[in-house]
């Protein structure tokens, strides 16, 4: 853990304070001696910390007095009666706490009882360490407690869950009547259906959602209704210090969990299945649950609330899935895609591309800038990026990232039935490449802005982000580490001092760097990297870093949009790289424009793809 500084963020590594305060220093020592830096970089990223990321309507939270009465709720806390379970006796133990007291809770449910976790702390440790709904933060914390708990799974989460995998109403509540009772048996039941057909619509859903049985696909939904990433953590910890398991004992719950058999389970671990069978009989009774499938909801349950226990630099963030179209297609070995549709249904497909920093959420200037022009934007976010997940067997350096990401893209187009699409490119070139080598006939008109030269072709470095492109290429091999480095120490506040000093000099892009809009637009899209999700971008750096200048693409007529002022890049250098790849693109320089173009000037990027052929 790193110390905290004096303004209550946690202390900067070494490497990155060295490079936020004097990157032009550290290019410097990069360029001359870049192994000096290797062995404090590796130092600095083995105590990374990755953030979670929350849905916060799934959290419930309240203020309690010393006694434990309710000061004040949340609304979901209010309206699941969370006060019934509030335990004085806890409540002293938390206020005489410098860190967090955890419980487990025997709550009602629709179909008897749920074990979940409650989680107190003193309002003085709690107001610095959670970020609390607005009407929480608001109480004075002295002599307070604050509570929370997840409590029930509500219907809301989970529907948004299954929107996500394109479920139709009819499975959506066979879904949630499972997650609710806990069987399959006792789900048809309660909704009045034959066994085999609940099994049968169970079996369509496996196919929809990849999922290969029922615990796996409740601890799907049940995480996604959280908003949880990251999803897969070690809670060995909380299995053991909670419900008093052994640790081989949370060994088996997690799996059983995450849909292996019993077989399995007893292969993973060496164990026989006499022993995990009896085990589980164990583990069923500690954690009040009478199935694998609800021991998959526990888990999830469990998960959220772990991930608020390991977000100690109070830097845990939030999310609105509301706000984010989020939709998943699962891949032929059962991993899983992320896109969004942003609409409407009837416009001409367009795709935004993200770059090797962001993910697909799109910027919104972006969006409603293609919207306007009639245009129906999807984003898409490449393996290992965002809520993509890597694919498996691939590691960096031994394969090609953008051709894996254009597998992706045709199977996307396959599922929606889309012949072609436009796309608009900000970055991600040779994502675009890779597509127009494995399906040319996919792809109709092209906007690429600011398309990045593989690393060795551009000398322009500049602030920290130049820091960190020198060091990319000066030591591929690291990248991995630098990654985990810089993902580990994210925050929103960072992020803007990063951009703000690599973006010097470059007036369009100081403007919108000043701009809040701009800076939580921005924040939102890399936040996916701050949880750990650095897969993709490790691939796609050390493949620029080690690649050459693609061969000549003739015949594409694309268009090229280069800013004049991009930090990043000598945009005369750019056009002169990129003018040898598409010999028989359209190229036009943004006078008023720099690294930021397709967000500083969304309307020029939607006229550009309207024109071209």
């Amino acid at each position: 853990m790193v110390e905290d500084d004096h303004a209550g963020e946690p202390r900067l590594p070494t490497f990155l304070r060295s490079v936020m305060e004097d990157a032009d220093a550290v290019l410097a020592t990069a360029r001359s001696a870049p192994d000096t830096l290797a062995g404090l970089i590796e130092a600095d990223a083995a105590r990374a910390e990755f953030l979670p990321l929350f849905d916060a309507q799934s959290l419930a939270a309240a203020v309690l007095d010393a006694h434990g009465a309710v000061r004040i709720a949340s609304r979901l806390f209010a309206e699941e009666g969370g006060e019934r379970y509030i335990d004085p006796d806890l409540v002293g133990r938390a206020l005489r706490s410098a860190k967090p007291v955890v419980a487990p809770v025997a709550i009602e449910t629709g179909g008897g009882s749920e074990s979940v976790i409650f989680v107190y702390a003193a309002a003085t440790v709690a107001f610095p360490l959670w970020r609390l709904p607005p009407e929480l933060a608001a109480e004075a914390p002295a002599g307070k407690v604050v509570v929370l708990t997840t409590l029930a799974a509500r219907a809301g989460p989970i529907e948004r869950a299954c929107a996500a995998f394109g479920l139709t109403g009819a499975q959506t509540r066979v879904v949630l009547a499972v997650i609710r009772a806990g069987s399959i048996k006792a789900a048809a039941k309660r909704l009045d259906l034959s066994h085999v057909t609940a099994r049968e619509t169970l079996s369509d859903v496996y196919r929809r959602t990849g999922a290969r049985r029922l615990p796996e696909l409740v601890g799907l939904l049940s995480g996604l209704a959280f908003g949880l990433l990251p999803s897969q953590s070690d809670h060995t910890p909380l299995l053991v210090d909670v419900w008093g398991l052994t640790e081989k004992q949370a060994s088996i719950a997690l799996l059983v969990a995450g849909g292996a058999t019993r077989e399995e389970a007893a292969r993973a671990l060496g164990l026989s299945v006499a022993v995990v069978r009896k085990d589980l009989e164990q583990i069923f009774a500690a954690l009040r649950v009478g199935s694998a499938s609800e021991l998959a909801r526990t888990v999830s349950t469990m998960s959220a609330l772990g991930a608020l226990l390991g977000a100690t630099r109070g830097q845990l963030g939030f999310a609105d899935p509301r706000a984010e179209p989020l939709r998943l297609l699962p891949r032929a070995d059962s991993t899983r895609i992320a896109w969004s549709d942003y609409g409407p249904a009837g416009g001409r497909p367009v795709l935004i591309v993200h770059s090797s920093m962001t993910s697909r959420l799109a910027p919104s200037s972006l969006v409603a800038a293609l919207q306007a022009k009639g245009f129906r934007v999807l984003s898409v976010d490449r393996p290992g990026f965002g809520m993509s997940d890597p694919v498996p067997g691939l590691r960096a350096g031994e394969h090609d990232p953008f051709d894996a990401a254009s597998a992706d893209l045709v199977a996307l187009l396959d599922a929606l039935k889309l012949p072609t699409i436009d796309i608009v490119a900000r970055g991600g070139a040779q994502a675009v490449l890779a597509l127009a080598r494995r399906a040319p006939e996919r792809i109709g008109r092209v906007v690429l802005v600011n398309p990045d030269p593989h690393s060795g072709a551009d000398d322009r470095r500049h602030g920290p982000l130049g820091a960190f492109k020198e060091a990319y290429l000066r030591q591929p091999e690291l990248i991995g580490t630098f990654a985990r480095l810089l993902a580990g120490s994210l925050t929103r506040e960072r992020l803007h001092r990063m951009v703000v000093q690599s973006m010097r000099g470059s007036p369009p892009d100081e403007a919108a760097a000043a701009d809040p809009g701009f800076a939580e637009d921005y924040w939102r899209s890399v936040r996916m990297l701050a949880t750990g999700r650095i897969e993709g971008y490790v691939n796609e750096q050390v493949a620029i870093a080690r690649g050459g200048k693609p061969p000549p693409a003739p015949g594409r007529r694309w268009s090229v949009l280069i800013g004049a002022y991009d930090t990043m890049h000598d945009p005369d250098h750019v056009e002169r790289y990129w003018r040898d790849v598409l010999p028989d693109s359209r190229f036009e320089r943004v006078a008023d424009a720099g690294r930021f173009l397709a967000m500083t000037h969304p309307e020029r990027v939607a006229e550009a793809l309207l024109a071209a052929e």
